[in-house]
């Protein structure tokens, strides 16, 4: 069983004032805050814009919206955003059906500590060795262009010593 796009099972911050909107059921106010942050970068606000599309809550249900929102989270270094991507390629939701991607953005996001090992073995049956290959090769190509958060190590230390 494939567990997707889900709030229930998300980590989120205690300061995730969008999320606290959303668990009330006010979806536009949710929408209108996480709008604010996807604009400043934010990659879990992305995410969450994602998830809003997927659904339908607070707007119109649009997969291709969802996908995008998705996407770009993805490429922020979000593991959910990059399993909810593989899943969207396997199924073809709001992208055409490509095992190949499937394959790869899986495991992207099984690198990044995502339990995407269902998705993995579903896309790799479709998958000849030719195909393998060419989903390594664009596994390499999107590691490049990921933008993890990296934390700044000497300024926490700084801060935690003073």
């Amino acid at each position: 069983v494939i567990v997707f796009l889900t709030f229930s099972n998300v980590l989120l911050a205690d300061d995730d004032i969008g999320y606290k909107y959303y668990e009330k059921g006010l979806y536009e106010k949710a929408f209108e805050i996480w709008s604010k942050e996807v604009q400043q970068g934010d990659k879990e606000a992305m995410y969450n814009m994602g998830l809003l599309y997927f659904f339908g809550r607070g707007v119109d249900k649009n997969l291709t919206i969802a996908f995008n929102y998705c996407e770009k989270a993805a490429f922020k270094g979000s593991a959910r955003a990059q399993n909810n991507l593989a899943f969207m390629y396997m199924e073809g939701m709001g992208i055409e059906k490509n095992f190949i991607s499937a394959y790869a953005w899986s495991l992207i996001a099984i690198s990044n500590g995502y339990n995407s090992h269902g998705i993995r073995d579903n896309a790799r049956i479709n998958l000849t060795p030719a195909m393998l290959s060419d989903a390594n090769k664009l596994i390499n190509t999107i590691n490049k262009e990921i933008q993890y958060e990296w934390v700044n190590w000497n300024k926490c230390r700084d801060n935690i010593f003073k």
